[in-house]
């Protein structure tokens, strides 16, 4: 995408990372440098450099933060966990899954009118440089997030993100979605399917009004937890008419499943114990990690949840029983490349040999990484998201820690996200600093062996910090 001001504000966005880093705590700088891009810098535009993968706003904003990272290093909240064999493998096979990709499909596809070229080195090796690129929150999480102060951090930064583009999303529930437009000079996407209910949902500087509505549906799920977290803090009632407004911001983003997600997981935070918490979010994310092979075997009844859906919602079934149709298609598809996918180039799409159309549909990310990159690619993914919200829940077992509440809640905004994942492609920057920051909070907890432990072990005094975290 051509936008002069958006590529000249991704050029611009590392300096902005220097300030944060100049300025905020470690851990401040980290969360800004990331989430503040997320918000604020264009979709779709990208800076195009020979030999690497094209740097958009994710990638931009991830890269910057690292290099603060490696330059001033991990901050004052002790020394980072180390990272346990599981994590180490995952990550491997997440980088190296492209580059296993492109060796098993050197042909090139030939189907009536359609060419769809083959796959060469280059593209394993830009694949696996994106591939470890997209790691880097994940990472930063795990190594500078992971204390109980960084993870409340974490929290209140998703409900000040939310807060911060709360105008800006009214504007566009009441205008339509222009701002990206009026900033950046280009629409990001379909506009007809940003009309919904006779209204309008917002996008702001996002892709699609989904990724604003689960974005706001974290922010709901963070604000309950700091509200749980914070029980006896004199700032309750703000923080609960905080949690109020951001649920009718996001009834307000028109979209059934993040709506549901906030409104069936507040009352979990707010009434259950931490236990109750993370058991939830390890059935939610497992059922996800067993999903593809659950469709494969029919084991789930998708069609009667389909006429279900059907019957509250004519649109809504109907979009749903559109996307089990194009699931199927793909699902017959990757069974024919079980290990390592299709790859690019549309290679994991059917087309219309006559027309060389492509006539399938890929929503979910769960859909995309098993078509595309096969297996491999798809159990590096999800297990290393599934990994993560095990071993915090296994951790808060072994024993009680006054974070508790906070990694529960944050374990229960995974578990959505992963949800979410089945039936649109909503992973991003968010979701792996989420992920890390509980996987790193898990081995941390390990490594001290609870509370007790952690108090009769010495440290060196942390250095004073400007920002106050929690």
């Amino acid at each position: 995408m051509h936008s002069p001001l958006g590529l000249i504000v991704l050029t611009l966005w590392p300096a902005v990372a220097a300030l944060l880093f100049s300025r905020l705590d470690r851990a401040n700088a980290v969360i800004w440098t990331i989430l503040g891009g997320y918000l604020a810098l264009p979709p779709l535009v990208g800076i195009d450099l020979p030999m690497v993968p094209l740097l958009d706003k994710n990638s931009v904003a991830a890269l910057a933060a690292l290099a603060g990272v490696l330059t001033v290093g991990t901050g004052d909240a002790g020394p980072a966990p180390a990272m346990p064999a599981w994590v180490k493998a995952m990550l491997a096979m997440a980088i190296l899954s492209p580059a296993l990709t492109a060796m098993a499909n050197t042909e090139p596809l030939v189907e009536g009118v359609s060419y769809r070229r083959a796959m060469g080195p280059y593209d394993g090796f830009t694949g696996s440089i994106a591939a470890a690129i997209e790691m880097i929150p994940f990472i930063l999480g795990y190594l500078v997030l992971s204390s109980p102060r960084a993870l409340r951090a974490w929290l209140r930064a998703l409900v000040l993100g939310a807060l911060a583009y709360a105008p800006l999303m009214l504007l566009e529930i009441r205008l339509s979605p222009q701002i990206n437009v009026w900033v950046y000079g280009f629409f990001a996407h379909d506009f007809g399917q940003m009309m919904r209910y006779g209204g309008f949902r917002p996008m702001v500087f996002l892709s699609h009004g989904l990724w604003v509505a689960i974005f706001a549906s974290s922010a709901v799920l963070a604000a309950a937890t700091r509200l749980r977290d914070r029980a006896a803090d004199a700032l309750r009632g703000r923080r609960l008419w905080i949690l109020v407004g951001l649920l009718i911001l996001l009834v307000l983003c028109k979209s059934l499943a993040s709506i549901l997600y906030a409104f069936l997981l507040v009352p979990l935070i707010l009434l259950a114990p931490p236990r109750v918490q993370f058991r939830v979010a390890v059935v939610l994310a497992v059922a996800v990690l067993f999903y593809p092979l659950l469709r494969w075997l029919d084991a789930i009844p998708v069609r009667a949840v389909s006429d279900f859906v059907m019957g509250l919602d004519t649109d809504r079934g109907g979009s749903l029983e559109f996307r089990l149709m194009n699931e199927d298609v793909l699902l017959a598809r990757a069974a024919e490349k079980p290990l390592t996918g299709w790859g690019g180039w549309n290679r994991n799409h059917e087309v219309d040999p006559f027309s060389g159309r492509v006539t399938t549909v890929t929503d979910g990310r769960w859909i995309v990484q098993m078509s595309a990159g096969g297996l491999i690619s798809f159990a590096a993914t999800f297990l290393l998201l599934t990994g993560s919200v095990v071993r915090a829940a296994r951790a808060a077992r072994a024993t009680a820690s006054s974070s508790d509440a906070a990694a529960a809640g944050l374990a229960l905004i995974v578990a959505a996200n992963m949800v979410d994942l089945i039936p649109n492609s909503t992973l991003t920057s968010l979701t792996w600093i989420s992920a890390g920051v509980l996987a790193g909070w898990a081995a941390r907890r390990q490594a001290e062996g609870g509370p007790a432990a952690a108090a009769a072990t010495p440290h060196a005094r942390p250095a004073p910090m400007r920002v106050i975290l929690s």
